[in-house]
């Protein structure tokens, strides 16, 4: 179907490219808010980039065009084209908001760049930044898919192991595959860390876009093999002993790079606003005043088998009659049409707000403390910390 392809415009479809503000609020008040939340840290992680220099720049730009390709290879694929995004006051296609390019540079970057400060050796730094780069996002996801910020496949096998309404294959795809990011990017900077060279440039925009999502295929291949074939608990936990491992192992050798060329409090603030944005939305805001009109999962009859091309069966369509997601039809008029892949859901109401918030709240505490301490100006002025050199990258 031509229209669920993420590039194609779909003049059929209800969207428009720009939506005011003020009618976004009216129907999904916390997703304004997060939209602009990543604007706004993404414009910081670009200031904080632009004050350290060639390296940093390369970076950001890096995230932003391997997580860029990274969203629309998968929403092609028919394997894991299994999520819809919400219509942002700002969109691309009818299936790519703007901000979404954003949230691969926050989490990406962020991550990557707080670690060069450790000077760990390239497979260790590597670890680590994918094991923070899931403490960034694992809030994200959890508010996102809350509140209706994306909707995901109600029948599809490689999500179907959830934890607080997120994928478990979800966590485990953020922590390979910007780990596998860091380490392209830490290898096509290896004997030009100050960038000196349009070559490098070259080279390491090459490794991140055409490798980061192989390599990322490649370690959950194995790791799915733990929990019967698809993303699990299993997996997750292994991932995260061996990653936490060679992450002590790298402590243990590494050498402080030299100093920062400038201060890392851009990229502190943004974080710190981050995560306690995240948190207050989560406390505040209500997901019955959600209501999401956008591409979702095709409307039709129930239990209508479909095989996807890794063998694994599961149900073409969605029906009212027969789903378990986090929405539900109360505040239409009407059901969808069979065939229809745009209508509106609505939100459900919290039945544990107080699990949702103890989790917000140790996740926003362990990322501020993470962050914090690698974006301080105490670590700043103790020498430790500043460009991906060689030393960290052998």
């Amino acid at each position: 179907m031509l229209a669920a392809l993420p590039w194609d415009l779909a003049p059929h479809l209800p969207w428009s490219p720009l939506t005011s503000p003020a009618a976004q609020w009216e129907v999904m008040p916390s997703f304004l808010v997060g939209e602009y939340l990543f604007y706004a840290c993404t414009i910081l992680a670009f200031v904080h980039a632009r004050r350290h220099g060639r390296a940093h720049l390369l970076a950001w730009v890096a995230a932003l065009l391997a997580g860029t390709a990274n969203d629309m290879l998968f929403m092609a694929l028919p394997m894991v084209d299994n999520f819809w995004q919400a219509q942002a006051t700002i969109m691309l296609t009818p299936r790519l908001p703007l901000y979404i390019p954003c949230v691969y540079v926050c989490f990406m970057y962020f991550p990557t760049v707080a670690v060069w400060r450790l000077g760990l050796p390239r497979i260790a730094q590597a670890a680590l930044t994918g094991l923070l780069a899931e403490l960034f996002y694992a809030p994200y996801d959890i508010v996102g898919a809350k509140f209706l910020w994306w909707t995901w496949h109600d029948t599809d096998m490689p999500i179907a192991n959830r934890l607080l309404g997120v994928p478990v294959g979800s966590s485990m795809w953020v922590i390979t595959f910007v780990a596998g990011f860091a380490f392209l990017l830490a290898t096509g900077l290896r004997k030009d860390p100050e960038v000196e060279r349009r070559s490098t440039i070259a080279k390491a925009l090459a490794l991140v876009m055409g490798l980061s999502s192989l390599q990322m295929m490649v370690q959950m291949r194995p790791l799915q093999l733990l929990d019967e074939g698809i993303p699990g608990p299993r997996g997750l936990v292994v991932v995260i002993v061996i990653y936490l491992g060679v992450v002590v192992w790298g402590l243990r050798r590494r050498q402080p790079p030299s100093p920062r060329r400038a201060s890392d409090r851009p990229l502190l603030v943004a974080a710190i606003l981050y995560y306690l944005t995240l948190a207050g939305i989560m406390a505040i805001a209500d997901p019955t005043a959600h209501r999401s009109a956008s591409m979702h999962q095709t409307y039709g009859e129930c239990h209508v088998e479909a095989t996807d091309i890794m063998g694994l069966t599961r149900y073409e369509f969605l029906c009212a009659q027969d789903f378990d997601e986090d929405f539900d039809f109360r505040c239409v008029d009407h059901l969808p049409a069979a065939g229809d892949e745009w209508y509106t859901v609505c939100g459900r109401a919290h039945t544990d707000l107080a699990r949702f918030m103890m989790v917000m709240a140790l996740l926003s505490a362990l990322g501020i403390a993470a962050y914090g301490t690698l974006l301080s100006d105490r670590l700043r002025s103790s020498g430790r910390g500043s460009e991906p050199s060689s030393n960290a990258t052998h």
